[in-house]
């Protein structure tokens, strides 16, 4: 039988609505989990390994997770959490909260008031743009230069191919270029996200105030009239501010912290300045310069990962590490969407 949790979505002020009717992940109920000035958005669902899902499952968890916080931040600012997070209950999920106070409070304070918007820039005709290329002086040339010869080798049109990539890369920049500078002449905030394809120009998220939707829109617009509709605009939102603070939460184990503590060679009790003593003086004995086995490479991820747990639990709780106190503990992480990615992208290399 599939255990029973919380789906977490974000955190919002604890003076907000309560509870959303059941709108959350599988038809959940959707209600908000005081504890102090603030409030976690959750609703009852299965445990799922959300990494390990099909991809078409895992974007109709998404779509849910997303409606949510849409309906949520009507009332409130909020706070998104990382898709997929759980809690297995009440009293987890006040401890995220405790543990993440300062961060959750800091950031709301900061995103109060304002929202993301989704801006996507297409060419509107892609071949047309690409003809245009083509009639560049340098296209020119070498195609006059290729067609001097009997047959054109592979080699030719893969040097062709690229002269027309890096002219439309080119353009493409000199485009976003103006672009940002017309945005940022009144939004400051503005997050970079990566382009699908070669049609794509700028696939961004702006941080703007809810009093400025209207304005926004009037830029948009007078964009699309200044390209001669060369360009397609296509913006969604409001929406919370997604990739400017995504809360990630890591729940740990008292037996995973002595685990990391014995690693580093630590006694039971250790301040943050031993921590990183610790952590520096293993990371010399097992340098491959001085320790040439064959389980150095091995030894330093581990003392690497026992560090990274030992420093985020120490500085998340503002205090040092105390083996016999220990007990599970969740730490909490408010970053951006881009860092998210890095991460992602260096778990994955």
């Amino acid at each position: 039988m599939p255990r029973q949790c919380n789906y977490l979505y974000g955190v919002v002020p604890a003076n907000g609505s309560r509870r959303f009717g059941p709108i959350g992940v599988d038809g959940g109920d959707v209600r908000a989990i005081p504890d102090g000035d603030l409030a976690m958005i959750a609703s009852p669902a299965e445990a799922v390994c959300f990494s390990e899902l099909a991809p078409e499952k895992a974007l109709h968890y998404l779509a849910e997770h997303q409606r949510v916080l849409e309906r949520v931040m009507v009332d409130s600012p909020v706070i998104p959490l990382k898709f997929g997070t759980l809690a297995d209950d009440d009293r987890q999920i006040v401890g995220v909260l405790r543990s993440g106070c300062t961060q959750f409070s800091r950031a709301l304070n900061r995103f109060a008031g304002k929202v993301e918007v989704d801006l996507v820039a297409s060419w509107a005709d892609l071949q047309a743009v690409l003809a245009e290329i083509g009639e560049s002086p340098a296209v020119v040339s070498m195609k006059t230069e290729i067609a001097a010869e009997t047959e054109p080798t592979m080699e030719q049109r893969i040097r062709l191919g690229r002269l027309v990539k890096k002219l439309l890369d080119e353009l493409r920049e000199r485009v976003t270029g103006r672009l940002f500078v017309a945005l940022r002449t009144t939004w400051r905030d503005i997050a970079v996200n990566p382009t699908r394809d070669d049609s794509m120009i700028l696939n961004a998220a702006v941080l703007i105030d809810r009093s400025e939707e209207a304005e926004f829109d009037r830029t948009i617009e007078q964009l699309n009239r200044s390209y001669e509709d060369r360009l397609n605009f296509r913006c969604v939102g409001p929406l919370p501010p997604y990739s400017f603070a995504t809360a990630e939460v890591k729940t740990t184990s008292a037996e995973e912290l002595d685990a990391a503590r014995q690693a580093l060679g630590l006694s039971e009790q250790a301040s943050l300045a031993e921590i990183k003593a610790a952590h520096r003086r293993l990371l010399r004995e097992y340098h491959p310069d001085t320790n040439p086995g064959a389980d150095a490479a091995e030894k330093v991820k581990e003392v690497s990962a026992a560090y990274e747990l030992l420093e985020q639990y120490a500085m998340n709780f503002k205090h040092a590490l105390n083996a016999a106190a220990n007990a599970g503990a969740a730490i909490v992480e408010i970053r951006t969407l881009a860092e998210l990615r890095e991460e992602l992208a260096a778990q994955a290399a």
